[in-house]
């Protein structure tokens, strides 16, 4: 771990309420990249979990970690299935009105 350092603790309590959330997660920062990762000592294959997608390490990296945790699997299938319907469905009603266009022009 060349130029990373683990964090045991903040002065927020992040490190501490991370392991709410997965009690295996841990912070790494990484000085070469200049950002928060957030590990996992029972993770296969290499503990990266995710990088903290703010600036700092607050309620964010919490909320975020939430959103993004396994235990929600099929909650987060859920909302992409969803998300991909409407997409679809805004794709037909364009196709749809441009088909129409297109007759209506001839």
């Amino acid at each position: 771990m060349k130029n990373q350092i683990v964090l045991d603790s903040d002065p927020l309590f992040i490190c501490e309420r991370l392991k709410e959330v997965d009690k295996s997660y841990y912070v790494v920062y990484d000085f070469s990249k200049n950002r928060f990762e957030v590990h996992s000592s029972e993770q296969r294959g290499g503990s990266y979990c995710f990088t903290v997608p703010f600036d700092a390490l607050d309620e964010r990296a919490i909320t975020f970690a939430k959103k993004t945790s396994v235990l929600r699997q099929d909650e987060v299938i859920k909302e992409i299935d969803l998300e991909n319907q409407k997409l679809e469905r805004n794709i037909q009603k364009k196709a749809v009105e441009r088909l129409k266009e297109v007759i209506y022009e001839s």
